[in-house]
This record gives structure tokens, C-alpha cells and sequence, in this order.
């Protein structure tokens, strides 16, 4: 994303709907959504990963089955949380990556009603694995 330093791709058949994140695609057919944001405030480097994905939770209420296990996508370091929740009164399933890059916090998510979210699952994987840093322009 533009002044942020990567890039991440659309899996076929998602469409790009409007948000305050970098990128943000709907699936209406399963009320599902990806999103894609770097955060580059200077604050990343000095909070530990679980610390920098528990925002991902702010607005949530009734989150359970929380899981957080470390992963490396494009060479960087984070952490993948896993959980459900109440979004405006809805039931969600999230599924997240957080990574500390180099500049930017980055944050990847899914998010579908939780019988859903298993069907978005694959795409998900195809969004994060096309996850890059780009190079530095001068």
C-alpha cells in the first residue's frame, strides 16, 4: 500500500468495498471480509506482538475461544490470533495476523459469521502468503 511499504492481493471473487483500513474486500455471499492495514505511527518496535494484535479486539465484546500461536510471513516476525466475538450484536469469527515489520505494524484479518469462517479460511491463507514488503523508493 501506497507509503506504507507492501503490497497484498486480492483473491478472485472478493470485491473491494469501502473502509478506513488500507484495504478492506467483501464477500456477500458468505458476509465475510479481508482486510488489510499498516499502522507505521513508530510505536511497533517497542510492544511486544501479543500487545500489538490485542487491538484487533477493541470494539469486541464476548471474545472466547482465543488463540494466538507465532508466525513468519515475507520474512517478518508475528503472531496469528484466532477467536470469536460479538460485532454490533452479531457473532463473528476473526481470524488475524499481525507482523512487525521493519517501519509498520501490519495487520491481515478475516472475519465472517463463525459457521462461515471456515469457508473463507483458504482465501485468507492466499491473502497472507501475497503479502510483501515492497522496496523503499527514494
Amino acid at each position: 500500500m501506497r507509503g506504507k511499504g507492501y503490497r497484498v492481493a486480492a483473491p478472485a471473487g472478493w470485491e473491494r468495498i469501502a473502509s478506513d483500513a488500507d484495504l478492506a474486500l467483501g464477500r456477500p455471499t458468505l458476509g465475510a471480509g479481508l482486510m488489510a492495514h499498516g499502522t507505521c505511527d513508530g510505536h511497533g518496535a517497542d510492544r511486544t506482538l501479543p500487545i500489538l494484535a490485542r487491538h484487533l479486539r477493541f470494539g469486541l465484546r464476548d471474545v472466547t475461544a482465543l488463540e494466538e500461536a507465532p508466525v513468519v510471513v515475507a520474512g517478518q516476525p508475528g503472531i496469528e490470533t484466532r477467536f470469536e466475538a460479538r460485532l454490533n450484536g452479531a457473532a463473528v469469527g476473526v481470524r488475524a495476523v499481525t507482523l512487525q515489520g521493519p517501519r509498520c505494524v501490519y495487520d491481515l484479518v478475516a472475519v465472517a459469521p463463525p459457521d462461515e469462517l471456515a469457508a473463507v479460511i483458504p482465501d485468507f491463507e492466499r491473502f497472507t502468503a501475497s503479502f510483501v514488503l515492497a522496496p523503499e523508493r527514494p
